[in-house]
């Protein structure tokens, strides 16, 4: 095959066809879910398309997006360097004789802190391996490899955990000694009530709950007002399909770290708290995407504006409240 002819190839393919894509959110604990959603997504790929079809399916994570796609469909010189070196090694082309067809599978693990960096991995699977074998590209190929970054993606969410607890501790120490330095009349004027000295501990801790809560809620809020919503009118926002997507996965990732957060504080240390809350975590999150959902068509029918510092207040500050009343069950 002729260079030319390959550069002909790969611009016909991946520049003048449209391109499948599809996206689901993945969950941070049932990976066994994730597997189901990924499997059937890819098997409902193969049986509409053909080999030749470019496609992207995407993993949205909580801190990070785990991207499938055939190698070259975002850099056609990265199949140009692969192709150069298969050719160096071989002397020959890739679809030559009884070599594997197609172009090789890449998984893209794209995190979204800066201590973590762009990976990606090419596949000792093809395009035509998907539609021929599909049971053992996906079982011994595929599936470990996006497992392997689900797990580094939980690692993050670990790592950002940890900081807020230890943050957390911190503003408790410093709410400890303020109220062990107050007097009754200086409590009753700043929190509207007096506090017994039994109570002290457990009033620092809540309110440095809220304010790690907070913390998450402001970062969250100012990714949505400064990359999603910009200067659009909220409506408009929630009319692009892209757009709209992103906002609900920002929402999904804000009600994970705030419900990680309260597993790493408090079940580290506590095995059956640790479980009550991973039971309640799916339930809680319906019930943060129904409201909020709701709120967002009560904003455009009302033709409200979009207030996303209230918005992000309205949804998860009952989650964050609801979480408190269950950890303190187990106290």
């Amino acid at each position: 095959m002729d260079i030319n002819d390959l550069k002909n190839q790969i611009n016909d393919r991946f520049e003048n066809t449209p391109i499948q894509s599809s996206a689901f959110y993945a969950d941070p604990e049932d990976h066994l879910d994730n597997q189901k959603k990924l499997r059937l997504t890819l098997k409902s790929f193969i049986e509409t398309q053909k080999p030749d079809t470019p496609f992207a399916l995407q993993l949205m994570a909580t801190h990070s997006e785990i991207t499938i796609m055939p190698l070259g469909l975002l850099d056609l010189n990265e199949l140009k360097e692969w192709e150069n070196k298969k050719r160096a090694e071989s002397g020959k082309t890739y679809a030559t004789g009884d070599e594997k067809e197609g172009t090789p599978i890449v998984v893209q693990f794209d995190p979204h802190v800066k201590e973590y960096k762009l990976e990606k991995q090419i596949l000792d699977i093809y395009t035509d391996d998907l539609f021929e074998h599909f049971h053992d590209a996906f079982n011994d190929k595929l599936w470990p490899v996006v497992m392997k970054y689900l797990n580094t993606n939980q690692t993050i969410l670990r790592d950002i955990e940890k900081k807020l607890v230890e943050e957390s501790q911190e503003v408790k120490e410093t709410n400890l000694t303020q109220l062990k330095n107050m007097t009754d009349e200086q409590m009753e004027k700043k929190l509207g009530y007096k506090l017994s000295e039994e109570q002290f501990d457990h009033y620092a801790t809540y309110i440095a709950d809220l304010a790690q809560v907070n913390s998450i809620l402001v970062s969250s809020g100012e990714f949505v007002k400064g990359q999603l919503l910009k200067d659009m009118p909220f409506p408009q926002m929630m009319n692009l399909d892209e757009v709209r997507n992103t906002f609900f996965w920002v929402l999904d990732n804000t009600f994970n770290e705030i419900i990680y957060f309260y597993i790493q504080a408090f079940g580290s240390t506590n095995a059956n708290l640790k479980k009550h809350l991973n039971t309640i975590r799916k339930n809680l999150a319906t019930l943060m995407r129904t409201d909020a959902w709701k709120k967002c068509n009560d904003i455009i029918e009302k033709n409200e504006k979009f207030n996303v510092a209230k918005f992000f207040n309205d949804v998860f500050l009952p989650i964050a409240e609801n979480l408190e009343v269950e950890v303190d069950k187990f106290k």
